[in-house]
């Protein structure tokens, strides 16, 4: 049985959401509670009757004398305490990276890793961490690799010929130049050193390895520049397709560009392919399934918008209207409206903080709004991470309760506990039926 994690994202028990924006609280609440980082790790990794689950393999409960873990991202306090809470005193090492201190119920070491582009001065220090836990285990040892969005800026180093500052430096520049944010992300883990392109992998000689990771919508490959995979050509070569679009080819030096790789012994122990034990389809399936318990027709607008901001709301509503519309809802109507969801990246980069972008998005929803009676939501599964002055979800238009009195023309922030996970953000409009003249 998994009890309930500490830092629940929102308090359980709680009755219905109350407020002007019930229906936008209740999705939000249901979509991080889906994909909690906590318990997906929990999940991951269990033992009962003598065996112990880890990912996807099953081996005997005794088959490890000890396990240790590295946990970097957003969600690596939360992953790192589920590993706890898993294996028990059977967890002898271990290193965290996150947006905030190690908690005091972790008794390991880490650092705090803000949110940003790829390419962090603290990343040096995450890196010979995780390299030293890697190499010192043996045969008889197990190795856990627990990654969340944000990973790649403790485990990307520079590429030879470059400064970490150059480094961010070229990633933002890409970015800026119309680099998507998974394209920044397989740039970072093609050109970087570090941890990153299978480099973490081949840095376990002996031990047992397995990585369970936490993922918003690029890919499970590029998450944290995908420190257990190695690069392929095919991951090489649009790399040069990206950075000859962006003119960016011709102003590298040399040295950057040219396959890089660490000398290392064959890996002797069993290293599993990386296991998703969170990602945004759990959090979107979550979020409509409640919003249709409570009587509104549920649509899906879009799985992912990988744009950016401005783009993403227009698609959005875009689509949304589509849907409504194509209901043909009338006062007699048996559902209470219509709600349509989507996850997107707001086209950042993993780490990049989302808050700005949050705000770009609702403001571009506002101006396009064509119904009066409509509100839109949108809300970062990663929680208060970031500027202060960017709450991790808000709603804008019309309350879902016809009681409220609110001005519909300002965003109503709603707040969540910090560094629960990271699946992206998750979008919601909402199209109340129409309501009779006389009502």
């Amino acid at each position: 049985m998994i009890g309930n994690f500490p830092w629940d994202p929102f308090p359980p028990g709680e009755p219905d959401p109350k407020g002007p924006d019930p229906v936008h609280i209740a999705a939000y609440r249901a979509a991080v509670t889906a994909a909690d980082a906590y318990h997906a790790v929990r999940l991951a990794l269990r033992r009962e009757g003598g065996t112990l689950r880890v990912g996807n393999r099953f081996v005997p409960d005794g088959r490890y004398r000890e396990v240790a873990f590295v946990a970097v991202g957003n969600a690596a306090a939360s992953m790192g305490l589920a590993a706890l809470h898993a294996l028990g005193d059977r967890l002898t090492q271990g290193f965290l990276a996150g947006p905030e201190a190690v908690p005091a119920e972790l008794p390991f070491q880490g650092v705090t890793l803000p949110p940003g582009y790829p390419g962090a001065a603290v990343a040096e220090t995450v890196v010979r961490a995780a390299m030293e836990i890697a190499t010192d285990l043996t045969a008889q040892d197990l190795f856990l690799v627990l990654l969340s969005p944000g990973a790649v800026r403790g485990l990307a180093l520079p590429p030879k010929g470059m400064s970490v500052d150059e480094f961010s430096n070229l990633l933002t520049d890409a970015h800026a130049r119309g680099a998507s944010g998974r394209e920044v992300g397989l740039l970072a883990r093609v050109l970087g050193t570090g941890a990153v392109g299978g480099r973490l992998a081949r840095a376990v000689p002996r031990a047992d390895a397995a990585a369970l990771l936490v993922v918003r919508g690029d890919g499970a490959s590029v998450l944290g520049g995908g420190p257990m995979t190695p690069v392929s050509d095919l991951e090489r070569s649009e790399t040069q397709t990206v950075l000859d679009r962006l003119g960016l080819a011709s102003v590298l030096p040399a040295s950057v560009t040219e396959p890089s790789g660490s000398a290392s012994t064959p890996p002797t122990g069993h290293q599993s392919r990386p296991v998703v034990v969170a990602d945004p389809a759990e959090a979107l399936r979550a979020a409509t399934d409640t919003v249709f318990a409570k009587g509104w027709t549920v649509r899906l607008a879009s799985l992912e918008i990988r744009e950016g901001p401005e783009e993403a709301a227009r698609g959005f509503l875009g689509r949304s209207d589509e849907l409504y519309a194509a209901e043909r809802l009338t006062t007699e109507s048996r559902t209470k409206g219509v709600a349509t969801f989507a996850m997107a990246t707001l086209g950042l980069p993993e780490g990049a903080d989302e808050g700005p972008a949050l705000a770009t998005f609702l403001a571009k929803a506002r101006l396009l709004a064509r119904r009066r009676e409509m509100s839109v939501g949108l809300f970062r599964t990663a929680g208060d991470i970031g500027a202060p002055g960017f709450p991790p979800g808000a709603v804008i238009g019309a309350p879902t309760d016809v009681e409220a009195k609110v001005p519909p023309d300002r965003a109503r922030g709603l707040r969540m506990r910090r560094g629960i996970t990271d699946v992206g953000c998750l979008a919601v409009a909402v199209y109340p039926k129409p309501v009779s003249p006389s009502a």
